[in-house]
């Protein structure tokens, strides 16, 4: 059971140069005609919980888990609006009964509502502990307005993806309007700035937390800028892409060995398969040798990776067969996820077992000098000396070519072998279009868009197989076990849904081909490459 409560808090807040300022207050408000009654002492811990890169509070809110006087409730408060110190803020307070709460697990369906949109697909963690000790008044204006004032002494400490520290204790006094006119608020006010000199102050005190704590966030720190000319050699823009993707990489690294999101596999996989994509599309810019080591090494670690990440996508997307699957009761969907968690925990120390390893530190060094090398004189690979508009659009108009050829045998056999194969193929036009596209301006961006487009439905088809795959290993797996047959049943229902996705996606890729297949598709490559393209009797335009 829990209690729910919706509200807008208005309030005001004032900076305390140190503890002890309540005599003074109290006293000034005796003598101004209000009535006070000193409530009970309040020893309190705040859980604040966010992305890894603090989407919720760059969305304007902040989440977090109280615990006071065997209480525990969860609080989510937009940053809201200060007009002259007062501030004004939706909140949302649920008391969760039963002290065992998992901080990291998703809030309850009240908040996750409100939140769900902004932090998908990532996970909370908890960013920051604020300790206080309060001492609050009841307070009652000339007005018979209820004012709750509280004298706070207060305490942080972060952690989460930063490294633990604490900070310097905080001293502040609230004022929060509980009954009556918010005018009454404002004259309370008058009466502290004017007596006593307090100044308000608008920061939360998770704001404070963050700006006391030197709190570095993630997306501070971009990539570097890819910077591409048309007339560049070949061989040096791919050595400028591999740095940017090993860039790419090495951000998400910390990350991934920390395991406090999903995003950072994910991202770290991206990284090493458009590495290997490079190889492979522009491998004529590349010494033999060197192109053949880089795709045999970056296949082993992207395999490390991938098996982590397929793992992370089933469940991912767990709440959504939940929601699907309602009959499913929930310890089903407890065992389901034990199970697959522990099949992931195998998965990810050979993961993190790969990343300490001499083979990985070999790889990154020879990446490192690879992209940092100065192009030769005399290079052994054909492409390498030639500028980017002379190497490229070749490279480029054989993807599209191949993409064409296998959405053909799409067409006329669309079962999932050539479904995967066709997504392959866009893979490879899409990584092409966007390795070169900072050379080429915002010409390759619509050709890019529509790819993407396609390349995701064929990637939620492709999730459907897989899930019906993983779902084939855990019951080969379980043969012989004596199951909960609510779990078998809630397993076949998700199985049978993977079905009904994977046909929804195959019509939406056939409505998506039909635009994507047309000759104005081909004139716009063709012109954003500087080439020709010219008609044939009885086909599609030629790009030449």
């Amino acid at each position: 059971m829990k209690a729910v409560t919706e509200t807008k808090e208005i309030e005001y807040k004032f900076l305390l140069p140190k503890p002890g300022a309540d005599a003074a207050v109290l006293n000034l408000l005796g003598s101004k005609g209000y009535r006070v009654r000193r409530q009970r002492t309040i020893r309190q811990e705040d859980l604040y919980l966010d992305t890894f890169d603090w989407k919720l509070f760059r969305h304007g809110f902040s989440l977090r888990l109280r615990r006071a006087n065997e209480k525990v409730l969860y609080t989510l408060k937009s940053i809201g609006k200060i007009e002259g110190g007062r501030a004004e803020r939706r909140e949302i307070e649920i008391e969760v009964k039963g002290s065992v709460v998992d901080p990291t697990a998703a809030p309850v369906k009240e908040i996750q509502m409100e939140i769900a949109e902004i932090i998908y697909p990532r996970r909370l963690i908890g960013q920051l502990t604020v300790r206080t000790e309060r001492q609050p008044y009841m307070v009652t204006s000339p007005g018979k307005a209820q004012i709750e004032l509280v004298f706070d002494s207060t305490g942080f400490l972060a952690h989460g993806f930063n490294k633990p520290r604490r900070a310097r204790r905080l001293f502040e006094m609230e004022a929060e309007l509980r009954k009556g006119s918010p005018a009454e608020l404002d004259a309370l006010q008058q009466h502290l700035t004017g007596a006593i000199g307090f100044t308000p102050s608008g920061q939360s005190k998770l704001e404070t937390a963050i700006e006391r704590l030197c709190v570095v966030f993630p997306a501070k720190n971009p990539p570097p800028h890819l910077q591409v000319k048309i007339d560049d050699r070949f061989d040096r823009t791919v050595q400028k892409i591999f740095a940017f993707q090993i860039h790419r990489l090495d951000e998400n690294i910390p990350g991934v060995l920390s395991d406090i999101d999903t995003e950072f596999v994910h991202q770290a996989r991206v990284a090493t398969r458009r590495m290997r994509s490079l190889i492979r599309l522009f491998g004529g810019a590349i010494p033999e040798k060197t192109g053949s080591y880089f795709a045999e090494e970056l296949l082993w670690l992207g395999s490390l990776f991938g098996g982590v990440r397929d793992l992370d996508v089933f469940l991912l997307n767990l709440p959504r067969f939940k929601q699907a699957v309602e009959i499913a009761p929930q310890r089903s969907i407890n065992t389901l996820m034990q199970h697959i968690a522990e099949e992931r925990l195998v998965l990810f120390a050979e993961l993190k077992a790969g990343l300490a390893s001499a083979r990985w530190r070999l790889l990154h060094s020879r990446l490192l000098a690879f992209a940092g090398r100065k192009p030769a004189k005399n290079p052994s690979a054909p492409l390498a000396p030639a500028p980017v508009n002379a190497a490229a659009p070749p490279i480029i108009t054989a993807r599209f070519d191949a993409v064409i050829a296998q959405g053909s045998r799409v067409l006329a056999k669309p079962d999932l072998k050539n479904f995967h194969k066709l997504r392959i193929q866009f893979k490879k036009l899409r990584y092409a279009l966007e390795f070169v596209s900072p050379a080429y301006g915002d010409s390759l961006h619509s050709l890019i868009e529509e790819v993407v487009k396609i390349q995701d439905c064929l990637g939620d088809l492709q999730d459907t197989v897989f899930t019906r795959e993983l779902i084939d290993r855990l019951l080969k797996r379980w043969k012989g076990c004596v199951l909960d047959p609510r779990l078998l049943f809630m397993l076949g229902e998700i199985y049978e849904l993977q079905g009904e996705i994977a046909r929804t996606k195959q019509i939406e890729f056939h409505q998506t081909w039909k635009h994507f297949d047309q000759d104005a598709m081909r004139k716009t490559l063709a012109s954003a490459l500087g080439l020709s393209c010219h008609s044939r009797a009885g086909g599609n335009p030629v790009i030449s």
